[in-house]
């Protein structure tokens, strides 16, 4: 009864007997009810929309099959269950089109108050079962929406932090180079002070001390200026060393096949790591600062190899293509330390980082390979041969 109690049956009878039963036997049952006598009526008070409608076959303007597939063709009185009730009708035949027509179930009179009220309750049932359905298909279909928006959002967002980040890392890039730039050009400066004002300053030096050291031959002092004679030139020899470590002038004047023999052969001297320095002679000009580009990454190796690995070895081979220009350094030491490796790849440390920068500057790219019998080194700068044969 609580149940039933809000719910809306349009009975559709002719027989005004018959309807005021089944009317009775309805509202016993707790449910509310509204009478048609013919198909008209049936028609307006359907737009009402009641929660089922049962519906006699015999009516005097229009069939109940007829007015069944009115109601199923209208989108507003398609979901209501149509129940035929039929005392005339009652043959299979008329049950099969019944059905067909649109009819959600079919009743021949006479019909028991059970059979009756258990029809309904299963129509009511079933179409309570389509609503939460619906209803459940609507939530989804808002959550899927809601869900969908929310993925454009993340995603649009995802877009403009990358695009963000993007811009962020051209600009570091950007202002890595320019660093890097100003200190090329920062140590070309210092070379060129160290070699134009302090190295001139020991040359006046050194003429001093030869000419005292021809006045003090004889005199006691003469071993004290030879041993400062001894000083000037050795601060003199560190003094070009150090002036062309920070700047090698070869670099300038004559390009990097010759700056690298120059410094590859002091190096060896300084350290005791013997270097062997492969090269095309005929190897040729790259732009200026990818020369240095190219040297600063072969000193920064060598100094590695002096400093970690313990290789008494280096090797360097400089070859160029058309499309691109490689550098490879290896040695015969011991390998990058355990703790600089993470699955299989070199840790960068500040060398090899300021090695990736100056290469990236170019489009070009490092490659680090390590293993107990040595450490190999492989830089390459793609070429753009409009631009490069040019220079």
């Amino acid at each position: 009864m609580s149940e039933s109690k809000n719910i809306t049956i349009l009975t559709v009878d002719d027989n005004d007997a018959l309807r005021y039963s089944l009317t009775r036997t309805l509202k016993e049952d707790g449910y509310k009810v509204l009478e048609a006598r013919n198909g008209a009526e049936a028609l307006r008070l359907a737009d009402d929309c009641p929660d089922l409608i049962t519906l006699d076959v015999h009516l005097p303007d229009k069939d109940g099959f007829e007015i069944c597939r009115i109601l199923k063709g209208n989108p507003r009185t398609a979901h209501i269950p149509v129940l035929h009730i039929s005392a005339t009708f009652v043959e299979a035949e008329y049950r099969v089109r019944g059905l067909e027509t649109g009819a959600d179930g079919y009743l021949a009179e006479p019909t028991s108050r059970g059979e009756l009220l258990a029809t309904v309750g299963a129509l009511l049932r079933l179409k309570q079962a389509e609503r939460d359905a619906r209803l459940d298909a609507e939530e989804a279909e808002k959550a899927r929406k809601e869900l969908e928006k929310a993925h454009d959002e993340l995603e649009q967002r995802v877009q403009e932090r990358t695009l963000q980040l993007a811009q962020k890392t051209d600009e570091i890039r950007e202002l890595t180079g320019k660093i890097l730039m100003l200190q090329d050009n920062e140590r070309r400066r210092l070379a060129r002070e160290l070699h134009d004002s302090t190295g001139q300053m020991l040359v006046a030096m050194k003429m001093a001390l030869d000419q005292m050291s021809e006045e003090a031959k004889g005199h006691k002092i003469a071993p004290l200026v030879a041993d400062t004679i001894a000083i000037n030139e050795d601060m003199s020899r560190q003094l070009r060393t150090m002036s062309y470590l920070l700047h090698p002038p070869l670099l300038d004047e004559v390009g990097l096949p010759s700056a690298l023999h120059w410094y590859t052969e002091g190096f060896a001297q300084r350290s005791g790591v013997k270097v062997e320095l492969q090269m095309s002679p005929d190897f040729g000009r790259l732009p200026g600062d990818m020369e240095i580009a190219l040297f600063r990454v072969v000193q920064e190796c060598l100094t590695n190899i002096h400093r970690h690995s313990g290789s008494t070895t280096a090797d360097i081979r400089l070859t160029r293509s058309p499309y691109s220009v490689q550098v490879e350094i290896l040695d015969t030491g011991k390998g990058v330390a355990p703790d600089r490796l993470h699955g299989g790849k070199v840790v960068s440390g500040v060398g090899l980082m300021g090695i990736q920068e100056r290469l990236r500057q170019f489009g070009g790219s490092v490659e680090i390979t390590s293993h107990d019998n040595g450490t190999s080194v492989v830089a390459v700068i793609p070429l753009n041969r409009q631009l490069w044969e040019a220079v």
